[in-house]
């Protein structure tokens, strides 16, 4: 196999450690080179930075002895590139709950949909497969009530919660996943009613090649590519991805590809990050909205753009995104060439949204803690022929359009310390289209003993109605432009213990929601309107273990359990989302090596869904539960000259099962799920620098 040399950052040498708080920050991604350590400092540095301890633990010998300065015991020592977690930059010190690329391997997840629904409290309610559409909520929540971010990026659209998942990139990219409460959000200068969820996508300082080729049940196929590339200082990230069906029934086929570019640089003052993302979508939408006119498609388009920069100095950091996202529908209640539309029938929706912002956040050490203060300014904005108001200057195919502005001002201090940690934050905002709104967040946390830690927050927060609320109108849809903003006040209590491989965690939430928007219809009319509830309240519980011993076997063990209870009557209406939930979730994984190179995994996921929804015949019928069982077996050849499948160059083929049992169950009312289905097929994974 040909060599290829790794292009590393430039190094950098220091001869002593520094207690600065920026001191971490100039390691990273940089080449080390320690000059002349005595161990008589480094034992004294280390007891005073857990930073330094972390670093000293790769570098110093564990049992040096400590010396006088004129006789330091002195090594040489090799350079090593200093790699930062992903928390560093785009993730959170403490999430909520948080899955690695690792962890999520375990499962037999095939979509960016599955991975994320793997966190405790989400739930996924997909109207097709594979990431074609599917509505996140999280703890009771709707969809319009979470937020989704992309490295830290907020690119949550405006128009509609259905575009949640229309993300530009592929599992394979996905670095880690984060669950993240309102509180942890309010840091951000971000409000989000339940919550949200960040995907970090990963970035690599090496030469590496990846790509897939499956396929499967009901003529399904994927194909995608992931290369990386270190230029300098810069490190080069390119995916493309494309995934097509025939569809598990009549009108369920579904076409869409993804590209995305990724570029970091990373020096001792600045960081520098840019990403840019295009997606395509054609799917099949059979009774996605409607049973009485089932024959429905959908086209969309996305592009996303951010940069991203953090400049550090002293004791201050300042970050600042710049960042948009354009997103294109067509609907069609009357799919070209599928189905012949009625007189009546005026022509299909056509949605042009945008979004776009500058936002700007620094910290700063003030005392005995952090002080950070930030702004946004934020614009979004739609054009139609249904949403919106009256626009006659548009051009064809839009008739209508809306917009509104938005500026944002938080601040906040949090205190942090080996065993406590406190923060709290205010937010205001005021907007074109809803006037001035607030929110505030406070936290606190205590580490009780080595390995037990319990964490308490509370939050106010709100949500704006989405465009879709305030005018969508349809032979089906009527919307009331005079929807208010809903709000509500959330509290949360976590207990964590870690005793060495094993990992568990218990949270408590209950939130009290106001004027809550939802879409309602009685059991005898089609047609459904959008209306804000006087009060909606949730409650619940969310249990997560993880057990992953270093045996022989390589055993990962992973079980959750989450419990959710609505205190709100729905009396003789049907609610369309807010009052339809996930009341009990559990999921249980278990993946196993029984020979170096295979490895074999099951899990288990039960939901019991509340709610109630018309089907095809016209007969009221309850969700109920619904037991999924998915498996997977994958089997490894090493390429290069190492002998370990775990480093190097690899070849992976595999296959995996979903609802092994053909369980017939429905996320939204009107569009049954797949049943018994299996993908096949290889990875290549291609690291030269470590052959």
């Amino acid at each position: 196999m040909n060599q290829s040399k790794t292009i590393t950052p430039r190094a950098f040498r220091f001869r002593r450690f520094c207690r600065a708080a920026y001191a971490a920050f100039n390691s990273m991604h940089r080449v080390v080179n320690i000059g002349r350590v005595a161990t008589y400092i480094a034992d004294c540095q280390m007891r005073k930075s857990a930073v330094v301890l972390v670093l000293g633990s790769l570098l110093i010998p564990v049992h040096a002895m400590a010396q006088a300065d004129d006789n330091p015991d002195e090594r040489l020592l090799p350079a090593v590139q200093v790699i930062a977690p992903a928390d560093t930059l785009f993730g959170s010190p403490e999430p909520a709950a948080v899955l690695t690329a690792q962890q999520f391997s375990n499962s037999s997840v095939r979509s960016l949909g599955d991975l994320v629904s793997l966190l405790p409290g989400v739930d996924l309610r997909t109207r097709g497969g594979n990431d074609v559409q599917g509505d996140l909520s999280m703890r009771g929540g709707t969809f319009d009530q979470m937020v989704i971010l992309l490295n830290g990026v907020n690119f949550t659209d405006a128009q509609t919660g259905h575009f949640l998942l229309d993300i530009p990139i592929d599992i394979t990219m996905v670095q880690r996943v984060e669950l993240l409460s309102p509180a942890q959000l309010m840091a951000r200068g971000i409000t989000a009613f339940c919550g949200g969820i960040n995907i970090v996508v990963s970035e690599e300082y090496r030469d590496h090649l990846a790509a897939e080729l499956s396929g499967g049940s009901h003529g399904t196929a994927k194909a995608s590519l992931l290369a990386t590339k270190t230029l300098g200082p810069w490190a080069i990230t390119l995916a493309g991805a494309y995934n097509r069906s025939d569809g598990y029934m009549p009108n369920t086929d579904y076409r869409h590809g993804s590209l995305f570019l990724q570029a970091a640089r990373h020096s001792f003052t600045d960081d520098w990050h840019l990403q840019l993302g295009g997606q395509a979508k054609d799917f099949g939408s059979q009774a996605f909205y409607s049973t009485a006119y089932p024959d429905q498609f959908e086209a969309t388009r996305t592009l996303t753009a951010s940069l991203f920069n953090v400049h550090r100095w002293a004791h201050s950091r300042l970050e600042t995104s710049l960042y948009g996202r354009l997103h294109r529908d067509r609907f069609e209640l009357f799919r070209d060439g599928y189905a012949t539309p009625p007189s009546w029938y005026s022509g299909h929706n056509h949605h042009l949204s945008s979004l776009g912002g500058l936002r700007s956040r620094l910290s700063r050490r003030v005392g005995i803690g952090e002080a950070l203060v930030g702004i946004e300014g934020r614009r979004e904005g739609i054009r139609s022929n249904v949403l919106g108001i009256k626009d006659t200057a548009l051009p064809a195919p839009y008739t209508h359009s809306a917009a509104r502005l938005s500026a944002t001002l938080f601040g906040g201090y949090s205190i942090t310390r080996p065993r406590f940690n406190a923060q709290a934050v205010a937010l205001g905002l005021y907007n074109s289209a809803f006037g001035f709104n607030y929110g505030f967040s406070a936290s606190a946390g205590c580490r009780l003993a080595q390995q037990l830690r319990i964490q308490a927050s509370v939050s106010r927060t709100y949500r704006m109605p989405t465009f879709t609320d305030l005018y969508y109108q349809s032979v089906n849809q009527r919307a009331n432009p005079d929807l208010g903003s809903e709000r509500s006040l959330a509290a949360e209590l976590s207990l964590v213990y870690t005793p060495g491989p094993l990992a568990l965690q218990a949270t408590l939430y209950h939130r009290a929601g106001r004027d809550i928007i939802d879409w309602v219809r009685h059991p005898d009319e089609e047609v459904w309107h959008s209306m804000n509830h006087t009060a909606v309240g949730a409650a619940g519980i969310d249990l997560t273990a993880r057990y992953q011993p270093a045996l022989p076997l390589r055993p990962a063990l992973g079980a959750a359990y989450s419990y959710c209870h609505i205190d709100r009557d729905p009396g003789e209406l049907i609610s369309g989302y807010a009052l339809e939930y996930l009341r009990h979730k559990a999921a249980l994984y278990l993946a196993l090596s029984p020979l170096p190179q295979l490895r074999l995994k099951v899990d288990a996921l039960y939901r019991y869904r509340e709610g109630r929804y018309t089907d095809a015949e016209g007969n009221l019928c309850t969700y109920g539960g619904a037991m999924l069982i998915g498996a997977a077996a994958e089997y490894t050849l090493s390429l290069g000259r190492r002998a370990s499948a775990a480093s190097g160059s690899q070849l992976q083929l595999f296959v995996e099962g979903h609802n092994l049992l053909d369980v017939s169950y429905r996320d939204h009312g009107g569009v049954p799920q797949p049943g018994r289905t299996f993908v096949g097929g290889l990875r290549l994974n291609l690291n030269p620098s470590q052959q």
